[in-house]
């Protein structure tokens, strides 16, 4: 009898409990829900296979992988596509006044998934949560770089779904953004991020593990983007320095065994932009000089400048690169639209090390000595659908001969040339 006396008690203060929190608990007001989104379809035809991904869909530059016994460039080789991966959707959500600031959030997925392997997976894009006062916004979550669209969405408008990578910086990432008007017109943004999808490649070798962002979590210090915006009757100007560091490899193996190490790769990015849209124009020039910009898919990278037997621990130096782009787009329901990009390799800061004939680097094509695109394109947009045709030129000069201690490039080139037709059919919800 006690015991089920007891248990009526327990159920009780239970009960009793519960009601307390339900009294008490903060409800969020309802919010408003828009969803939108497209739904992609896209045929292309290359004439020289790339370094890609999407199977093809999302391409960079040509990979130039040597000759064959006949003389034959490997990848001289044509190859076609069709896929409507790309197509994605979102929520717009819109809630409460939250801490007297204007709240909303946004998700956004597509079916890109994991793009090498299973391109038909949904996957992560966007999800943050925004927070609106009068002079000052804070974003967290995840949403496109800073670098990426700078102020007021000036980011490259093409055909194809690169977006204008690798000259324009494509990366989206976790991070905490804030923003602050210091006018009606100039804005002030400071962000700090990690990286997920787009990632600084490491040393790291861990068979059956998550390594692929392992150098930036290793690290302990998030990306620094501080950025300043000029905003004004469809005229935006910008300018952006960043601060990245990761931890290349955090046990080593010398001589005398293992030993932890603390070494970072400390690297530096500075980009300017000036854009214009109003009525039927668009325009973008943008330039970018930063060092080890791998994780925005941008050619480049790092190696180790020196190396200790007894521990195995190494030091690191940068590639830096330069890229610049143009971008012009006229009209409204026909549009035509061209991009132009530059990419070019300066070396490293400092000597690689000698590992007994080779150099230790890690990145993006860290010794590509430059890269070209070219790509107009025609649209016809009809209420809800939307028709491109797009042809692009892609050039990369890839390194060859006798290899360069001194700037970690190479002595001559070899040009691959790439022709890209792509044509796309999208319907807008």
């Amino acid at each position: 009898m006690k015991k089920y006396l007891s248990l009526t008690a327990i159920l009780c203060l239970i009960s009793i409990s519960l009601m307390a929190q339900d009294d008490n608990k903060v409800t969020a007001k309802k919010s408003s829900i828009e969803l939108y989104g497209f739904i992609r379809s896209e045929y292309y035809y290359d004439s020289y296979k790339g370094l890609n991904a999407a199977q093809d869909n999302f391409y960079l530059f040509p990979l130039y992988k040597g000759e064959d016994a006949e003389g034959n460039d490997l990848n001289h080789q044509g190859i076609h596509g069709f896929t409507a991966m790309a197509t994605r959707f979102g929520f717009n959500i819109t809630g409460p006044e939250i801490l007297g600031a204007k709240s909303s959030a946004n998700f956004e997925t597509d079916f890109a998934g994991i793009v090498s392997e299973y391109p038909e997976v949904l996957r992560l894009r966007k999800a943050y949560v925004k927070l609106d006062w009068e002079k000052s916004s804070l974003l967290i979550g995840q949403t496109w770089h800073p670098l990426w669209n700078g102020s007021g969405a000036f980011y490259p408008q093409v055909g194809g779904l690169n977006t204008g990578s690798p000259y324009n910086p494509f990366n989206r990432s976790p991070q905490i953004d804030f923003d602050y008007k210091l006018g009606t017109k100039t804005t002030l943004s400071l962000t700090a991020l990690y990286e997920q999808q787009y990632a600084s490649p490491g040393f790291y070798d861990v068979p059956n593990t998550n390594c692929k962002n392992l150098a930036k979590r290793n690290a302990g210090i998030p990306e620094l983007v501080a950025g300043l915006y000029y905003n004004d009757n469809g005229i935006s100007l910008g300018i952006a320095g960043q601060f990245n560091a990761i931890k290349p490899i955090d046990v080593t193996e010398g001589t005398d065994g293992k030993f932890q190490s603390d070494e970072l790769n400390t690297s530096y990015a500075v980009m300017s932009y000036a854009g214009y849209k109003k009525d039927k124009w668009f325009f973008l020039v943008k330039e970018l000089v930063g060092q080890n910009l791998s994780n925005m898919l941008m050619i480049g990278g790092y190696g180790v400048k020196s190396y200790d037997d007894r521990t195995g621990g190494m030091t690191y130096t940068n590639y830096t690169t330069s890229t610049t782009l143009v971008n012009v787009v006229y009209g409204t329901q026909k549009q035509l639209g061209l991009f132009a990009g530059l990419s070019t390799n300066f070396g490293t800061k400092d000597a690689l090390y000698n590992f007994d004939g080779a150099a230790k680097t890690k990145g993006l094509m860290p010794t590509m000595k430059q890269a070209w695109r070219i790509a107009p394109y025609y649209a016809y947009n009809y209420k809800n659908l939307r028709f491109v045709a797009e042809y692009e030129i892609d050039s990369a000069d890839y390194g060859t001969g006798t290899f360069d201690f001194s700037d970690g490039l190479y002595d001559d080139t070899v040009n691959a040339i790439n022709h890209r037709i792509l044509l796309m059919l999208t319907y807008n919800f």
